[in-house]
Formats: structure tokens, C-alpha cells, sequence
């Protein structure tokens, strides 16, 4: 099985190197990516008692993206990122790649973040201090992948998740996702993909790509799911096969993939799209729509419909202890607006 997370802690010295997001591909593995305010060049270096190694850029830069493999999972690193111009930028910190978190961990889910960087910021800001192991996104993580612009204003609203992994999925506002694939490095085919912390399986779909049964990320999935022996099995991905807001229920979603979930013992789905939260039970199987990180919310057209929504910015906390997994759902203050246990199938 491919990744699992990293946890980091950084000091940065200059304000013009701002935010790193890490993440994985493989289990020996980590890219970190950044972005400069002003173009440079910059160098990563990792290192322990028995392990070093460098990383050089060759040509200057605002956006970077530097690769580490040879790691062991298990293992502490230290890291120290160095840019040189007429002033020495640095950014330095630790991180791991465990494979066994213990019986208790943390993560938080949110999405939706484009549109408005000054919301998303304050979103993360509340999300760190909940203090997760990782963070997942549900997609529409910024207005356009193409546009350079937004991926900057991505990096500044995520300076305080540079402790964390990041997985995401790709929204209708990624499309071909080009920079999506550029900024982060994620298991498989990067475009679908799972992975696994202690005993939770979690698998991240594509919805802006096939997925009917002849499909190869439906024969991906189908397999997946049918040798499964997780612990609790939690699929995310973008367009919400229940929603009693703007869009409404995805059709292909609902009819193609949602059978093959409750026959084979997913048990809870992570979706966005619409921009509020909205927490709905359908034959034992708990779907949430976490849509709230910064783009403008949407209302609930018919509030009798989910078992519990916001129409406001927010975000979900997991905490897994000894087999249970609770979520609480955060307004952008951090008062809680929702909480909620989630049984094996």
C-alpha cells in the first residue's frame, strides 16, 4: 500500500517563503511544494543521524516543487528548505512517514475552498488548531487550475496546514487538472487513488472522469472494495450523490457507484460541490457533503431532508479511538454545529 503521512513542524524565517505542502506518493516518498513571492532559487535538504540528502533547483522560481525518496516509514527527518537571493530565505522543520498511528488519530475534511482566499485562510486557521494528522479535501480547491494566480492565493490561504499531509480530490473547477498533478504527488494514477492509516482505508475517486462499469476506474474501485478487510472504509470525491442544496443529487454518481458501496460495506462517503454541509443517512450508509471552505455558501432547499446542515463555512474533524470513529462538524469560528458517530458495516 502505497503513503501514509507526514507530520511537520516549521519556522519560517522570511515571510516571502510561504506555506509548503506536503505530500506522498509511496511509502518512501515525500514531494514538498511551495510558493516565493518573488522568483528564486531554492534548495531542500533532508537529513537524520543516518540519512542525508539534497535536493537542488537549477533556475529561479515563485512556485517549487522538490522530490524525496530513499525515506524508511517510521523514521523522524529533519528538513530545511534554503533560497538564495539578496536575502537567505529559509524554511526548516520535521517530519515522518508512519505507518501505524496508534489507536487514536486525527483528521479533518473540508473543500469547496475557491473563490476567496481571505475565507479559506481563516478556515485553516481554525482547521490547525484542532491540531489533525492529516487533511483531506473534496475538491474545488481553487476557481481555475489553469490560472497561476489562484494557486498562489491556494499556498498563502494554507500556510497553517504546513504541519499536515494534504490529500485532495479533483473538483469540476481542477477540469484537466495539469497544476493539480504538478503541485501535488499522490498514490496510483494520482487521478484516482487510496491509501491506508492503521485501520482506516481511504479511497479518493474522480468524478470529472469515467466511472461506469466499463470503465477503468470502476473496475479499480470494484476490486478495491471487494478484498477490502479494513477496519472502516471511507471514500471521498466531489459530487455528491445526495444533496438537498443548489445541485442536487448526482445521477451517475447515485445510480453507478452507490450500489457498489452498499454492497460492499463502505461505510461512510465524502463528497462537496454544494456549498454547505449537509450529513444524510441512506440505507445505513452515512454521506456527508463538506462544501464550506471558502467559496460562497448555498442554501438547503429542504432542511427536512438531511439528518443535520449548515449553511455557513466549516469544516469536519474525525477523531479515531480504538474503533470508534466520531465527526464534528466546526463552524469558521470553532463552534461546533454537528456531531455524529460512524459504525463499521
Amino acid at each position: 500500500m502505497k503513503m501514509l503521512f507526514a507530520i511537520l513542524f516549521f519556522v519560517a524565517i522570511s515571510m516571502t517563503l510561504l506555506a509548503v505542502v506536503i505530500t506522498s506518493p509511496a511509502t518512501n516518498t515525500v514531494q514538498f511544494s511551495w510558493y516565493t513571492t518573488t522568483p528564486v532559487v531554492c534548495n531542500l535538504y533532508v537529513y537524520n543521524e543516518h540519512f542525508s540528502k539534497e535536493v537542488f533547483e537549477s533556475k529561479p522560481s515563485k512556485f517549487h516543487v522538490l522530490t524525496v525518496s530513499d525515506l524508511s516509514p517510521d523514521v523522524s527527518y529533519k528538513y530545511r528548505i534554503e533560497c538564495e537571493s539578496s536575502t537567505d530565505y529559509v524554511l526548516e522543520g520535521n517530519f515522518s512517514i508512519p505507518f501505524n498511528p496508534g489507536n487514536h488519530l486525527r483528521f479533518v475534511v473540508y473543500g469547496d475552498s475557491r473563490s476567496n482566499p481571505k475565507i479559506h485562510l481563516r478556515v485553516t486557521k481554525v482547521i490547525s488548531s484542532k491540531e489533525p494528522l492529516f487533511v483531506l479535501h473534496t475538491g474545488d480547491i481553487v476557481y481555475s487550475d489553469s490560472r497561476i494566480n489562484d494557486w498562489a492565493d491556494f499556498f498563502k490561504a494554507t500556510e497553517p496546514l504546513s504541519n499536515v499531509l494534504f490529500f485532495p480530490a479533483i473538483g469540476n473547477h481542477e477540469k484537466a487538472a495539469e497544476n493539480y498533478k504538478t503541485f501535488f504527488s499522490l498514490p496510483g494514477n494520482e487521478s484516482y487513488y487510496s491509501f491506508k492509516i492503521g485501520e482506516l482505508l481511504f479511497i479518493v475517486l474522480n468524478t470529472n472522469e469515467r466511472f461506469d462499469r466499463y470503465s477503468e476506474q470502476y473496475k479499480w474501485l470494484k476490486s478495491l472494495v471487494m478484498t477490502n478487510s479494513a477496519k472502516f472504509t471511507i471514500v471521498m470525491f466531489h459530487h455528491p450523490p445526495f444533496s438537498y442544496s443548489s445541485h442536487g443529487d448526482s445521477y451517475f454518481v447515485k445510480t453507478i457507484l452507490v450500489p457498489l458501496f452498499e454492497k460492499y460495506g463502505v461505510d461512510l462517503v465524502l463528497s462537496g460541490h454544494d456549498h454547505n454541509y449537509q450529513r444524510i443517512e441512506h440505507n445505513g450508509l452515512t454521506y456527508i457533503v463538506i462544501g464550506g471552505g471558502g467559496a460562497s455558501p448555498y442554501g438547503i432547499k429542504d432542511p427536512s431532508g438531511p439528518v443535520a446542515s449548515f449553511e455557513g463555512y466549516h469544516f469536519v474533524l474525525f477523531e479515531y479511538d480504538n474503533g470508534k470513529l466520531k465527526g464534528t462538524c466546526y463552524d469558521i469560528k470553532g463552534q461546533e454545529i454537528d456531531s455524529f458517530f460512524v459504525f463499521p458495516r
